[in-house]
């Protein structure tokens, strides 16, 4: 799967998410009057919003990989991270709107208090899959490219409500645009800081595209690699590494035993990787290229 599908996915995933978490909000919407008051209303509707988002932003590489234990970290992370994010979002938001208010009654206070607030959720729900692979890097590159689909969305959905507030569908559309500009944002980012993408040569995996976004990347038989070189021979469970320094990329065989090639030539120690550069582990062949 290329690099351009995996983000179209993530993005169409944004786009559900959107959707299903619409429905969940009007029932709880539909039962406000039962919550002894604003606060606690605002964590459920903040915790079961960044809940939903959080599931299908986190299953995002689990799919794209069909990696079923990449899938279940991503929805546990997602759901987690998501959830916290929520409530910290609504809570922020409903607290910047207090303060606001307090000093000033200009009618764009309350889109943009809560506007703060979706940015917020947008920043843990781009984090998710940095999170789950424990990479500051590529946490922080999700987390920038969700606070601002997330601040784009909220303003979007705030808008939106001061608009057109007597209309059941509009919150819909609100949230499906949150949903998909949380996913543009985080597909943007992800490229704009990229140090390039691995295409897979040959194998079960073959035509497969990798985007470099984090620190360390790591190639092996074992699932929970970045690449996970099932199907493929001569291969340990972590072989290689491909890290970051300097703002260059490199390449170092951490296995143990000899045998990776980069252009046909053994690997000793690391070595500093150039775009088109040809990577052998084992029977699997990566190519380095640009984005």
């Amino acid at each position: 799967m290329s690099i351009g599908l995996k983000r179209i996915i993530i993005i169409a995933l944004g786009i559900l998410a959107g959707a299903a978490a619409w429905p969940l909000m009007e029932l709880v919407l539909s039962f406000q009057s039962l919550f002894p008051g604003y606060f606690i209303f605002s964590i459920v509707q903040g915790a079961l919003f960044g809940l939903v988002l959080g599931l299908f932003f986190g299953s995002g590489e689990g799919l794209t990989s069909r990696n079923g234990k990449k899938l279940g970290h991503g929805l546990a992370s997602g759901a987690a991270v998501g959830v916290i994010g929520g409530v910290v979002g609504f809570l922020f938001g409903q607290g910047v709107l207090f303060f606001i208010l307090d000093k000033t009654s200009n009618y764009l206070a309350v889109p943009v208090a809560r506007g703060i607030g979706w940015a917020l959720l947008g920043l843990f729900v781009g984090a998710v899959d940095g999170i789950r692979v424990r990479s500051l890097r590529k946490t922080a590159i999700g987390a920038l490219g969700g606070i601002i689909g997330g601040a784009a969305g909220g303003a979007a959905i705030e808008l939106i409500r001061l608009h057109f507030s007597e209309l059941l569908m509009i919150r819909a559309v609100g949230f499906i645009l949150f949903g998909l500009l949380v996913g543009i944002g985080y597909a943007v980012a992800e490229r704009s800081f990229s140090f390039g993408i691995l295409h897979v040569l040959n194998g079960p995996q073959r035509g497969r595209e990798y985007s470099l976004s984090q620190s360390s990347f790591f190639v092996g038989t074992s699932s929970s690699n970045d690449i996970s070189a099932e199907g493929y021979h001569d291969i340990e469970p972590r072989h290689i590494r491909f890290y970051s320094k300097r703002k260059e990329l490199y390449i170092k065989d951490i296995s143990g035993k000899a045998g990776t090639k980069v252009n046909e030539e053994p690997l000793r120690g690391e070595r500093l990787l150039k775009y088109e550069d040809v990577i052998q582990v084992g029977s699997l062949k990566i190519c380095y290229l640009t984005e």
